[in-house]
C-alpha cells in the first residue's frame, strides 16, 4: 500500500515524504517516460545494476560531454549488464532530439517536475537538476551516491566502481 501511495504522489509531482534516500536504503521505485515516450519502471530492473545520472539540461556543453562519454563506454556497461539512464526535467521531445542529434545510446528519462530527482536527494532549482549520479544494486538498493560530479569524469568513475564490484 505504501509503495502505491508513493507512486501516486510521484505522478502528481509531489516528492516522496521524508528525507532523501541515502546509501543502503531501498531505491525509490519510479515510473518515467523515456525519450521514445515509453514508460520505464525501475522495478523491472531487479537483478541488474542501474545507473541514474541526473543532469541539468539536454544539449548544453557539460551534459553533452557526459552523455557522449557514457555512450562511448556503453559497450563496457552492457558487458557488465548495467542499465544506464540519464534523467533530467527536460521534456520527452527535448531528450529525444538530444539523443538523435548526437547519436547517443544512453536511455534518457523525463522527470518534468523533478519529483524522482528530489527523492534521490538531487537538488532541483528553477527546473534544473544538480549533476548527481546514483548507483542502484541488483536488490534495488541505493549502493552509491556521487554529488556534484564532473561530467567528463563521472562515467569512467562509475564504470570503475562497477568493475570492482564484479570481481
Amino acid at each position: 500500500m505504501k509503495e502505491f501511495i508513493i507512486k501516486v504522489l510521484a505522478l502528481l509531482g509531489i516528492a516522496q515524504a521524508g528525507a532523501p534516500l541515502q546509501e543502503g536504503q531501498q531505491a525509490y521505485l519510479f515510473s518515467l517516460k523515456n525519450h521514445e515516450g515509453k514508460t520505464v519502471n525501475l522495478s523491472e530492473y531487479r537483478g541488474r545494476w542501474v545507473v541514474l545520472y541526473f543532469y541539468p539540461k539536454a544539449d548544453t556543453p557539460g551534459c553533452t560531454a557526459q552523455a557522449k562519454e557514457y555512450t562511448r563506454l556503453m559497450p563496457e556497461f552492457e558487458r557488465l549488464r548495467v542499465k544506464v539512464f540519464g534523467v533530467s526535467t527536460d521534456s520527452v521531445e527535448s531528450i529525444r532530439k538530444f539523443r538523435e542529434k548526437y547519436n547517443l545510446s544512453v536511455e534518457f528519462l523525463s522527470d518534468p517536475k523533478g519529483s524522482v530527482a528530489k527523492s534521490y536527494g538531487v537538488t532541483v532549482i528553477a527546473g534544473f537538476c544538480s549533476r548527481d549520479t546514483v548507483l542502484i544494486n541488483p536488490e534495488l538498493k541505493v549502493e552509491k551516491i556521487y554529488r556534484g560530479v564532473d561530467p567528463s569524469a563521472d562515467p569512467q568513475r562509475v564504470l570503475d566502481y562497477l568493475k570492482n564490484k564484479a570481481k
